[in-house]
This record gives structure tokens, C-alpha cells and sequence, in this order.
């Protein structure tokens, strides 16, 4: 795979089983962000170099994927699964995890607990940075001595996504490249609702 075990993706899963242990008062879920905002940004973005927006059904998510990219194998377990693209030069990379949880956890807890485990990674892995934007998706940058990614997580009671992008860091970034998975995970809408499932976006070039 482009990003193998990808570290921070690993450290959210790791939060997930934690955060079961450490479900107190202080970790109860936080406000929902709205499907239709998602919606409504995502008729904003730029589909150029992306697939018409179509359903994942293996993590439950509607996204524009970067054309001509690989889809790679699904990785599934008992709680999460998780699906990535790979780019042509195999150093850039989208993905999505998807589970369903035992007990509810805001997405600042699985934000939190990931950065924890993150922190512990065995190539010197840490968040850089953490914030929320104006749809209510908490975001965070994370690096280590092999990647560096950008990714955001959204949370609707048992289900948690994690939608992010990144690159290995011991190549020249490809600016192309990372601007294309930055524009397919903000096409991403996790099927909160699933009868609100965005409206198709045309073709380039089309109306």
C-alpha cells in the first residue's frame, strides 16, 4: 500500500479501543456536524482531476476519488474499515476509516486519544497541529520520519470517520498531487443520512 499502516490512521484505532476504556462523563459526544452543510460545501469544490461524487459503501462515505488513481485493498476488522487511493507516483495518498462504535465518542476525544498514541509511534510520529472549521470538522496535521498527512474527523453517535490525505516524506511533495487529495477528501461526505446522499456533480466541462 502507498501509506502502510499509515501511523496516524493506526493511532486512531488504537484511540477507538481505548477510548472504550476511558468512556467517562468528559467523553460524551459533542454537537453532529450537519450532512447537508457537508453537502452544501462540497457543490463548492473544484471537481477537476476528481470522479463524479459516488458512494463508498465500504466506509459509508459519498467522495469525489482523484481519476486514474488505484483503489487499494480494503482493510477491514471487527470495528473499523478502511479504504485508500493511491497516485500514479505512489508517493501521494487519500483515505477513509469508517467504524462503528460500541459506545459514542466525540470527535475532539478520538482527535485527543489519537494524538496520544501518536505520540508513542516508533518514527518519532506527533500532531503538529489541531483545529476546528466553520462545517464543525475537527482537523489535525500529523508527521513523523515517513509521512506527513492532514485529515479531519467526523463523529454521529456510534459511527466515527476519519478522512485524510497525505504524502510520503522523503520525496519532494508533488504540489499536484496533494492539491488533488486535498480536494477529493474535502468532496468527502460521511452517510450520516443516507437519504440525503449529494446530488451527482457534472462531468468537467459540462453543465
Amino acid at each position: 500500500m502507498l501509506l502502510p499502516r499509515l501511523k496516524v490512521v493506526t493511532a486512531v484505532q488504537s484511540a477507538l479501543l481505548v477510548g472504550l476504556f476511558l468512556w467517562t462523563a468528559g467523553c460524551q459526544t459533542g454537537p453532529q456536524v450537519s450532512s447537508r452543510r457537508l453537502i452544501e460545501h462540497q457543490a463548492m469544490i473544484d471537481f477537476a482531476g476528481l470522479n463524479n461524487d459516488a458512494p463508498v459503501a465500504s466506509v459509508k462515505t459519498v467522495l469525489g476519488t482523484p481519476r486514474k488513481w488505484e483503489i487499494m485493498p480494503t482493510d477491514r476488522t471487527a470495528l473499523y474499515t478502511h479504504q485508500q487511493w493511491r497516485s500514479p507516483s505512489t508517493h501521494t495518498g487519500i483515505g477513509v476509516l469508517y467504524a462503528h462504535l460500541p459506545l459514542p465518542l466525540s470527535a475532539k476525544t478520538v482527535v485527543w486519544l489519537a494524538k496520544q498514541e501518536y505520540s508513542k509511534s516508533q518514527h518519532n510520529g506527533k500532531i503538529v497541529n489541531e483545529w476546528t472549521d466553520g462545517l464543525g470538522r475537527s482537523w489535525f496535521e500529523a508527521e513523523n520520519n515517513r509521512y506527513h498527512i492532514r485529515g479531519y474527523v467526523v463523529v454521529n453517535g456510534f459511527d466515527a470517520w476519519v478522512v485524510y490525505f497525505g504524502y510520503r516524506s522523503h520525496y519532494p511533495p508533488d504540489v499536484a498531487e496533494i492539491s488533488l487529495a486535498a480536494r477529493a477528501a474535502e468532496s468527502a461526505v460521511p452517510m450520516q443520512d443516507e437519504s440525503a446522499v449529494p446530488t451527482t456533480q457534472p462531468a468537467a466541462g459540462t453543465k
